[in-house]
């Protein structure tokens, strides 16, 4: 056997072996049995459309989470919701659209909203942008003293995902220790 077939079987039977451990897609959970009841009661109720996308994107089920956000959005042009798509998108990996609707949903809000900075932060975090991420850190902890110290913001964050967690948590350590006045 030449080395290139030798290279290609162990290649193959690398990625069957991975596609094996590959953990099965959620298909139901309690909350997204009530979302999915709530939709059918009410096709027109653009928060169940937004949570059922957020649970959708974290049980990994990407197509039907971004159809779901798009649907919210639709049904909904309010910042809240872009806000929340923002947020499904940040869990699903697709940074950019998650800047897109985090820079959209601060706008509707006028910078008003509790979780516009601190939304942002994520966002940029995932796209790299980390002047962005640290500029937007600072401005979360002026409006939430709550992210100006590790203790209260791991309280904070207790309930994020451990992907928000990392991103928050990373941005406050460099914020932390090059930023912060």
């Amino acid at each position: 056997m030449t080395h290139t077939r030798f290279a290609c079987l162990y290649l193959a039977l690398v990625l069957s072996a991975a596609a094996a451990d590959a953990p099965e897609p959620v298909q139901t959970t309690p909350k997204l049995e009530i979302l999915n009841r709530q939709i059918m009661e009410n096709p027109e109720d653009a928060q169940a459309y937004s949570n059922r996308g957020y649970v959708l994107a974290l049980l990994g089920r990407k197509e039907e989470a971004r159809a779901d956000v798009k649907k919210s959005v639709e049904l909904r042009d309010k910042a809240p919701t872009h806000n929340r798509a923002g947020w499904a998108y940040f869990n699903m990996g697709d940074y950019a659209d998650a800047v897109r609707e985090f820079e959209l949903a601060a706008k509707l809000s006028d910078h008003q909203a509790h979780y516009d900075y601190y939304s942002l932060v994520l966002g940029y975090w995932g796209t790299g942008d980390t002047q962005k991420a640290l500029e937007n850190y600072q401005l979360a902890a002026e409006k939430d003293p709550r992210l100006a110290s590790y203790k209260t913001l791991l309280e904070r964050t207790l309930e994020w995902t451990p992907l928000e967690q990392r991103a928050i948590h990373d941005i406050y350590v460099l914020w932390s220790k090059t930023w912060k006045p």
